[in-house]
C-alpha cells in the first residue's frame, strides 16, 4: 500500500475532507490531493501533522503494507494484510534513512543557494 493510499484510507475513516486536511497542513487542496494520489510526498513534519489529526501512528504511514486506525472508542481496527513490525531495529533503520534523505535534500538546496 502506498503512502497516498494510506493517507486516503485514514482520512476517509475519519470522514474528513481533503479540504479540511489541506487547511490543517496550510497547503492547497490540490497539494493534499497530490499527496493522496502519490504525485508528490508530504515532508516528515506534514506526515506527523496528518497522523496526529487522523489519530494514526506516524509509523503506520512510513512502514508496513497497511495501517492501523485508532477508533474513537479506543478499539483498533486492523486493515487487511496488516503486518506488524517485529523489530525496533527496522524502525530505527527507516528513520535513519529518512534523515539521510532529508540531509541530502538540505545539502542540495544549500548548494543551489550558494550558486546565487
Amino acid at each position: 500500500m502506498t503512502l497516498g493510499e494510506k493517507l486516503k484510507k485514514a482520512r476517509i475513516n475519519k470522514n474528513f475532507s481533503q479540504e479540511y486536511l489541506a487547511e490543517v497542513l496550510n497547503v492547497s487542496q490540490k497539494t493534499y490531493s497530490n499527496f493522496e494520489n502519490d504525485k508528490s510526498k508530504p515532508d516528515f513534519y506534514q506526515v506527523e501533522n496528518i497522523a496526529k489529526t487522523l489519530d494514526v501512528s506516524v509509523l503506520d504511514f512510513l512502514s508496513g503494507d497497511s495501517i492501523t486506525v485508532n477508533q474513537t472508542n479506543n478499539e483498533i481496527a486492523v486493515a487487511q494484510n496488516y503486518a506488524p513490525i517485529t523489530s525496533s531495529e527496522k524502525l530505527i533503520e527507516q528513520y535513519e534513512q529518512r534523515l539521510k534523505d532529508k540531509d541530502a535534500e538540505i545539502a542540495f538546496l544549500k548548494q543551489l543557494l550558494d550558486k546565487k
